[in-house]
């Protein structure tokens, strides 16, 4: 028996589930249906139902649903004149596929199909698996490539009994491009921008909280990132290759958040303090204070040309005679008028 048809419709990582369309053919020779051709007018093979004729009980023991393509009385299969029977069976298969995601999204699969007899053992029947043939025909999906397809025959041992089972194993590569595309380029630019803006040089008046800010914000966007590809993966002992990209950028992130929020403690214990750093401060971060040369000429045309600014006061004197000449200007004027109006009563 050999699979001449396969393709693959899903693998869902997470519940480790592969489901596939399978079409498998199966070979066998019925002693009891023999004929001799000249008896039967040159006649080496015919068709009759599967419902006339013995077929070999298999069973897919690892799926977890098995739909065939056909119902039982809808099976045809071709007999010739020596006895050799061959039935084709397609079927639609949900099976439980172990899955390695150390290099998740740049991992290889095998997903294997296993068959075997659920009763009779290798002295009643045993099973011969061939490989498939160069005319069959097997696709992937979306995200997933089928590389090559194979047939293993093997026995195990069971009360006592050998028995035969048969292994379609699919080899499937990832396409990688959707999760470069869509997980990959964002955190690595949403990484890269974090720490390009927080040890970019800012302003230098007043707290610098702003840098904080971006690389919290940075390492929300990244957790969201790392959920995304948690949820898709199984949750096993091990970490996929990309999961641990993501930690790395978080990691990394979180030392410049921590750097700066350092930064900016001691950026405003400075500026409180009005004190400069100390030398020991310069040696742990590996910086030279900035020394400034001052020419001397400069400095001396400088002192010569400066004039001291002192605040100016009002003068008091000066006050004191406006006032006092505006007391004297209305005194006169209220004599003259006084003056008026006792000449105007004496004329009356």
């Amino acid at each position: 028996m050999t699979i001449v048809l396969g393709i693959l419709t899903e693998l869902r990582e997470n519940q480790q589930v592969m489901s596939v369309v399978i079409s498998h053919v199966q070979k066998w020779t019925d002693p009891k249906l023999k004929w001799d051709i000249e008896k039967f007018n040159g006649v080496k093979q015919v068709v009759v139902p599967q419902s006339l004729i013995w077929v070999p009980k298999l069973f897919i023991y690892n799926s977890l649903d098995t739909k065939d393509m056909l119902t039982d009385n809808r099976y045809d299969l071709r007999v010739w004149h020596n006895g050799r029977v061959k039935i084709n069976i397609p079927q639609f298969v949900t099976c439980i596929c172990r899955l390695q995601i150390d290099m998740f999204p740049f991992d290889t699969q095998f997903c294997a199909i296993a068959l075997a007899s659920p009763l009779l053992n290798t002295e009643e029947m045993d099973v011969n698996a061939t490989q498939p043939p160069p005319d069959s025909y097997f696709a992937g999906n979306a995200e997933w490539e089928v590389m090559n397809v194979t047939v293993r025959h093997m026995k195990f041992m069971e009360e006592g009994e050998y028995r035969a089972e048969i292994h379609y194993i699919l080899h499937l590569h990832r396409r990688p491009i959707y999760y470069i595309t869509v997980i990959v380029a964002p955190t690595f630019l949403i990484s890269a921008l974090s720490i390009l803006g927080i040890f970019s040089p800012g302003s230098n008046d007043g707290p610098r909280s702003e840098k904080v800010s971006l690389g919290l914000g940075s390492l929300l966007a990244l957790t969201v990132l790392l959920d995304i590809v948690a949820g898709a993966m199984p949750k096993s002992n091990s970490v996929p290759l990309l999961g641990y990209y993501i930690i790395a950028e978080i990691f990394l992130c979180a030392v410049g958040v921590g750097i700066s929020m350092g930064f900016l403690a001691l950026s405003k214990q400075f500026i409180q303090t009005e004190k400069m750093p100390s030398a020991m401060a310069y040696k742990l971060l590996w910086m030279e204070p900035k020394k400034r040369r001052i020419d001397y000429w400069q400095t001396s045309d400088y002192v010569d040309n400066y004039e001291m600014q002192l605040p100016k006061f009002p003068d008091l004197i000066a006050i004191y005679n406006q006032i006092r000449e505006i007391a004297q200007a209305q005194t006169t004027f209220r004599k003259k008028l006084e003056k008026q109006k006792w000449h105007g009563m004496v004329g009356i």
